[in-house]
This record gives structure tokens, C-alpha cells and sequence, in this order.
């Protein structure tokens, strides 16, 4: 027991020390940055709360099962998803290298000692110089945290973690845009294509009427050249739409993260393009930074980089530790368990960089400038977002606008459409203005049919820079320790 007193005191008076400077954590204290920003967007909008869900806005079931099957099997989204359960394995590291380290070790060993060596053991007779050592025991070691250097690195590992979950949050907003907008591509492709079919047809009876015409004298040679070069413009333009719409499927399939044959034969019948909705809820423009994942990250990011200053500057000051060691060791197997065999060891340390070149301070310097970088990439988000999400209302509105008026043009249009062929049918008008008013029908209808992209287009953009889709998702597990 007499072994155990001289570090009695300091084993008594480590904890004392460390409970007296407990406050004395280094570095800056974070304090999360507060944008002024107003509730009031600049454009008009409809402050009501956002539905998170948005693709069902839409009311097209593919378009929803879609997402809800990119959702779960994406690649993309798997990649985000383990690098979150990455950024929280390195969390977790970091935080059990608070705690105090036990380890067990055991040997053993058949050794020679030199008899030439610095102890002559050829001089003692019957000194054996070979001999047989077996060691067991445990060896425990604990740093205190005196200057707050394991409490920074545990803030910025917990802040990198969280910056981790709003990145695979952000990769779900952009999946389920992309899907989106890829869906409706598609089904604008199919319509175009439909369209550029049906513009072939009535240019080639143009063109053959029209050949009959001249060839009876009734037409110009230059109007039937006209006709056949118009005929083959449009057969030239049915093909790039079928090589579009092909495209479209692809990029579709690629987004989804499956082969295109797993995926085409479901979308390869045509259908509407996705009707964007009359009104978007964007809820109060604050809100707006809270729920985009790209805000939040750079916010995340911006805390683990002021926690790093306190830690690399908690590496100026000496670190002080407990370490122990318990155990047996005995030159004979069968007496590691006597208690004259035992060992043991016990007291502080400590170690203290008095010189190291400048590194330290050099390492000090590099993480004000990352805080620094951080800071501006946080503003710079800030900026970015509520940019994005006034200039995706603008263009929905103006969207919406345009769809309104193209289809009143359709409409008009289809009207006359339907007076040529009463008047072709009673036979006042002959088949090429029949022809002729149904290009023009065609066209009015491609008119419509881009509006209705843009228009839905526009929406997809509005939900995307609201933020809100990963809210829709089952929570991924953000517990902290």
C-alpha cells in the first residue's frame, strides 16, 4: 500500500484542477448567424404552408410513383445516405475518444540476455541468462480536457454530421426535381412527336395535292416545290422528335438509376403532360432558409469550422492525463495469479508543445481562414436562395399566364379548324385550305403543348427552391449520443 502514496495527492488534486478549469475552453463560442430577412415575399405569392409532397400536386399517379420508387432505390440517394452514416461513424469516433481508454495486452516471451552486454551476467554464477516472461494485464488512459481541445473537436464532428444529413437532404430535393422534370419532358416529347407526326401527314398531302394541282395547271411549279420541300422539313422534324422522345426516356431511366429497359415499357405509351397547378403555397418567405437543406448545411458547416479555431488552438497548451496499468507478470506460466506477481501503475502526465516551428499557429491561422470561407459561403447560399425561390414564383406566374392565353388560342383556333371542314364538307372550300387550317390547328397545339411544359416546368422549380421535399420522407435517424 506504501506504493499507492505519493500519487495519492496528484491523483487528488488532477480532478480538482480539472473541475477549476473547466470554463476554460478555448476558441470562439459559436453563435449561429440570424439573416433579417422579411416574412413578406416580393412577388405575389400565397404565404399558405407548402405541402411537402408537392409531386401529388400534379395528380398524375406515375409521376408519384416514380419518385416514391427513386426515393427508395436511387443510387444517388443510396451514395448520400452512406456518406451521412460516414459523417456519423467519424461523430461517434470522435466522441469515444472522450472517454477513458482501457486496453488489455498479454505476452509471452522466451528472452537471452547478452553476457557481454552491460550487465555481465556471465560474472554472476548461476544466473541463467535465458529465461521465460508471461505478462497479462489491462493499461488505462484518460486525457482531461482542460483546455476544451476534445469538446471542439466533438462540436465540429456533431456539426459535420449534421452538415451530412442536410446534404442527403439536398440530394433528395434535386432528385425529386430532376425526376420531375424529366417526367414531363418525356410526356412533352410524346406530344410533340404526336404532333410532328401529324404535321407530316398534312404537309404530304399538301405536297401531293399540290403536285396534282400543277401537274393539271391550277398551281405554279414554284408553289409545288414549296410543298414538297415543307413535306420534308417536317419529316426531317418528326424524327428529331421521335429521337427526343427516345432521349427523354433515357435521361429518365438514368435519373431513376435503372436500366432504360426496366423503366420504358411503363412510360412508353403516351400521356397528358402533368397540368402544373392553379396556385403554389410557398409559405412565410423566413421559413424559407429553415427548410432549404442547402442553407442549412452551409450553416452546419460554418459551426464546425469555428469549433476546429478552439481546437487547434487548444494544441498551444500542455494536455495533462491519468494513466494506469494493472497486471501480472511472472517467469513461469503457473504463477501469472500469484499475488507476488502482480504490477501495477498509476499517475498523471502531461506533454506541452514548447516548440514545434510555428505549425501550431500556422494551423490556428488556417482555421480562421476555413471559418472565414464559411462564413461567406453561408451568405452566399442565403443570397442564392431567396434568389432562386422569388425568380421561380416570377416564372411560374408568368408561365401560368402564357398557358392561359396559348390555350385560348388553341381553343379559337380548333373553332376555325372545325368551320373549314363544315365548309370542305358542304364543299365551298376545297381539301388543300382543309389542309391548311389543320396545320394551323397543329401549330396552335405545339404552342400549347410548350406552354404546358414551361408552366409545369416552372412549378416543379417553385416546389424545388421551397426545400420541402425531404420533409416528405421517412426521417433518416439524426439521434445524437
Amino acid at each position: 500500500m506504501r506504493m499507492f502514496r505519493p500519487a495519492l495527492p496528484l491523483l487528488l488534486a488532477a480532478p480538482l484542477l480539472a473541475g477549476a478549469l473547466a470554463g476554460c475552453t478555448v476558441g470562439p463560442d459559436y453563435d449561429a448567424p440570424v439573416p433579417q430577412v422579411s416574412d413578406t415575399w416580393i412577388e405575389p405569392a400565397d404565404t399558405g404552408a407548402i405541402q411537402p409532397a408537392w409531386w401529388d400536386r400534379f395528380d398524375d399517379p406515375r409521376l408519384s410513383a416514380l419518385i416514391a420508387r427513386a426515393m427508395a432505390e436511387a443510387p444517388s440517394l443510396a451514395e448520400a445516405r452512406a456518406r451521412l452514416a460516414e459523417a456519423r461513424a467519424n461523430r461517434d469516433a470522435v466522441l469515444g475518444a472522450r472517454a477513458p481508454q482501457v486496453s488489455a495486452s498479454g505476452a509471452a516471451t522466451e528472452n537471452r540476455i547478452s553476457e557481454n552486454g552491460l550487465l555481465p551476467v556471465g560474472a554472476f554464477p548461476g544466473f541463467d541468462p535465458r529465461y521465460s516472461l508471461f505478462d497479462l494485464g489491462f493499461d488505462a488512459s484518460w486525457e482531461i480536457d482542460l483546455w476544451g481541445r476534445r469538446t471542439r473537436e466533438a462540436q465540429a464532428a456533431q456539426a459535420q454530421a449534421e452538415a451530412a444529413q442536410a446534404a442527403y437532404q439536398d440530394a433528395l430535393v434535386q432528385l425529386t426535381a430532376e425526376i420531375a422534370r424529366g417526367y414531363v419532358d418525356l410526356r412533352a416529347a410524346q406530344q410533340v412527336s404526336a404532333l410532328a407526326a401529324g404535321r407530316e401527314d398534312a404537309t404530304g398531302d399538301l405536297a401531293a395535292l399540290t403536285d396534282q394541282l400543277f401537274q393539271a395547271g391550277e398551281a405554279s411549279r414554284i408553289d409545288a416545290e414549296a410543298m414538297r420541300a415543307e413535306a420534308a422539313s417536317a419529316a426531317d422534324a418528326a424524327a428529331q422528335a421521335r429521337a427526343l422522345e427516345a432521349a427523354a426516356a433515357y435521361r429518365l431511366s438514368a435519373l431513376m438509376g435503372t436500366p432504360p429497359e426496366n423503366l420504358l415499357p411503363d412510360l412508353a405509351a403516351a400521356a397528358p403532360i402533368p397540368a402544373a397547378p392553379e396556385a403554389i403555397l410557398v409559405g412565410l418567405r423566413s421559413d424559407l432558409l429553415r427548410r432549404r437543406p442547402d442553407v442549412r448545411r452551409a450553416e452546419r458547416e460554418l459551426a464546425a469550422a469555428t469549433a476546429r479555431i478552439g481546437a487547434a488552438t487548444a494544441d498551444l497548451f500542455p494536455r495533462f492525463s491519468l494513466i494506469g496499468g494493472l497486471g501480472t507478470q511472472a517467469q513461469d506460466a503457473g504463477n501469472l495469479f500469484d499475488p507476488g506477481s502482480t504490477r501495477f501503475s498509476i499517475g498523471p502526465s502531461f506533454s506541452w508543445p514548447i516548440f514545434s516551428g510555428g505549425q501550431i499557429r500556422a494551423r490556428i491561422r488556417a482555421a480562421d481562414a476555413g471559418a472565414d470561407a464559411a462564413a461567406a459561403a453561408y451568405q452566399q447560399a442565403v443570397a442564392e436562395a431567396l434568389a432562386d425561390s422569388e425568380g421561380a414564383v416570377n416564372r411560374f406566374l408568368e408561365a401560368r399566364s402564357r398557358t392561359a392565353a396559348a390555350a385560348q388560342a388553341a381553343e379559337a383556333q380548333e373553332r376555325a379548324f372545325a368551320l373549314s371542314r363544315q365548309r370542305f364538307e358542304r364543299g365551298e372550300d376545297n381539301r388543300l385550305e382543309l389542309d391548311r387550317a389543320r396545320l394551323e390547328l397543329l401549330a396552335r397545339e405545339q404552342s400549347l403543348a410548350s406552354a404546358r411544359v414551361e408552366a409545369a416546368n416552372a412549378a416543379v422549380a417553385v416546389y424545388k427552391s421551397l426545400g420541402g421535399a425531404w420533409q416528405a420522407e421517412t426521417p433518416v435517424d439524426a439521434a445524437r449520443p
